[in-house]
C-alpha cells in the first residue's frame, strides 16, 4: 500500500514508518514486527517512552501484524496497567490502536509473539534479527519528522540563547542549567544531557556536569532536548570579558569544524568525514592529537548521539541522516544540530538573536561576549 492510503485508513503519525516497515516484511519473509528498542518507539511513535528518563528501558513495546498486501496492519501497544492510561490519553490519543495490559506485576513480554514469521528489533533467539534493518530506516528522517525536528532545533537554539544571554558574573552552574531546564520544559522539551561549565572547567572536563561552581569569566552550555521523539543538540558561549586575543582562538576552532560540515555529504564515508576533522586540528594550529581528548560527534535524530563517529566509522552519509558534530579544544567547543539534504548540511539550530561569525559562507554561533 502507498503513504497515502496508510494515511487515510491509519489517520496516524506513522503511515512513512508503517511503509517501510512493510518493505521490511517483505524482504524478510515475516508478517510480524515486534518494536522493543525504545529509539524505534520514537521513530515510529514519536511517544515518550519512558518514565524515569534516567532508564534505557521502555515502558511499552509495539507489535505489528498482519503485513499482508491490501490490509494495513494492526497496531498493538503492549504495556502494564500502570502505564496504559497515560499511553491511551496522552501518547496515543486519536491514534489507531489496540491495547494489551497486563497486570504491573508480570512480565509483559510473554505477550509478544516470536518464532521465524516475527522480526524482532532487540534479538531474542527464536525470531528474525532485524536490529540493523530496522535502525538503517529509523536514521533517515521523513518529512514530518525533518519538520519536527526544524520546529524543535528552532526552538532549542531561541531558549537556549535567550537563557544564556540573560546570565551574569557570579551564577551557579547548577542555577543555569535550572533555568535552562525550566524554560525547555515550558514548551514541551525534555532535557536529556545537560552539561555547564564555567572557567578553567570548560577546557578540564569535556563533560561538564553543573556544579555550586559560580562562574566568573566564561560559561559553556551544552544540552540536548527531547520532543516527539525527536532530540536537538546545541552549544552556547558566552564570556564576562573581552576575548582579545583568544577571539582568533574560537575562529580557528570554527574551521576545524568547517572541515567536518563541508564534508559530510550525501554518499559520503562518516568515517572517512572524521578523519578529514581530524586533521583539521592540526592544520588550524591545534595539537595534532586534540580530537583524542573528546569526541567528535556523529549520527543523532532520535538520540543525544546514536552513533558516535571514529575513523573506522563505515555507514555512509544520507539525505535525511541528522548530525551533531562537537569540536572542542583550549577552552572552547561548538555544536549545532545539521540535517543532511542533497547540497551538504542544513543547520538547524541557528537563532537570528545570536551573534555569528561567517566561516566558509555559514553563519556560526560567536562566542557571546557580555
Amino acid at each position: 500500500m502507498t503513504k497515502e492510503e496508510y494515511s487515510v485508513l491509519t489517520r496516524a503519525r506513522w503511515a512513512d514508518q508503517l511503509v517501510s516497515l512493510a518493505h521490511l516484511a517483505e524482504k524478510r519473509g515475516v508478517d510480524t514486527i515486534v518494536l522493543r528498542d525504545p529509539l524505534n518507539l520514537s521513530w515510529f511513535t514519536g511517544a515518550r517512552w519512558h518514565v524515569p528518563l534516567t532508564l534505557n528501558v521502555a515502558c511499552f513495546d509495539l507489535v505489528l501484524t498482519g503485513f499482508e498486501p491490501g490490509k494495513v496492519p494492526e497496531v498493538r501497544v503492549v504495556t502494564n496497567a500502570i502505564e496504559a492510561p497515560r499511553l491511551r490519553d496522552i501518547e496515543f490519543a486519536g491514534q489507531d490502536v489496540e491495547f494489551d495490559v497486563v497486570p504491573w506485576t508480570d512480565n509483559r513480554a510473554s505477550r509478544l509473539p516470536s518464532g521465524p514469521s516475527v522480526a524482532v528489533d532487540l534479538p531474542d533467539g527464536a525470531s528474525v534479527d532485524a536490529q540493523a534493518d530496522v535502525a538503517a530506516l529509523r536514521r533517515i528522517l521523513n518529512e514530518r519528522q525533518r519538520t519536527d525536528l526544524r520546529n524543535l532545533s528552532t526552538d532549542l537554539a531561541r531558549i537556549t540563547g535567550d537563557v544564556v544571554s540573560a546570565l551574569r558574573p557570579g551564577i551557579l552552574e547548577q542555577n543555569i542549567a535550572g533555568t535552562l531546564i525550566a524554560s525547555l520544559l515550558q514548551e514541551g522539551i525534555e532535557t536529556v544531557a545537560m552539561f555547564v561549565g564555567s572557567d578553567e572547567r570548560i577546557s578540564a572536563h569535556r563533560h561538564p556536569l553543573p556544579t555550586k561552581n559560580a562562574a566568573h569569566d566564561r560559561v559553556m552550555v551544552a544540552c540536548c532536548g527531547r520532543r516527539r521523539g525527536l532530540v536537538g543538540a546545541i552549544t552556547r558561549m558566552v564570556s564576562f570579558k573581552p576575548l582579545r586575543n583568544e577571539a582568533s582562538t574560537y575562529v580557528r576552532l570554527l574551521d576545524v569544524e568547517r572541515t567536518f560540515l563541508d564534508h559530510s555529504r550525501s554518499g559520503v564515508v562518516l568515517g572517512e568525514v572524521f578523519k578529514k576533522g581530524a586533521d583539521a586540528y592540526a592544520a588550524n594550529t591545534f595539537a595534532p592529537d586534540e580530537w583524542r581528548k573528546h569526541h567528535q560527534g556523529g549520527i543523532t535524530g532520535f538520540s543525544p548521539r546514536e552513533l558516535i563517529a571514529t575513523p573506522g566509522t563505515d555507514l555512509v552519509l544520507q539525505e535525511g541522516m541528522v548530525l551533531g558534530w562537537n569540536p572542542s579544544g583550549a577552552g572552547f567547543k561548538v555544536e549545532d544540530t545539521a540535517l543532511v539534504t542533497a547540497t551538504g548540511v542544513d543547520i538547524l539550530t541557528a537563532y537570528k538573536n545570536w551573534p555569528s561569525i561567517n566561516i566558509g559562507g555559514r553563519d556560526r554561533p560567536d562566542v557571546l561576549e557580555l
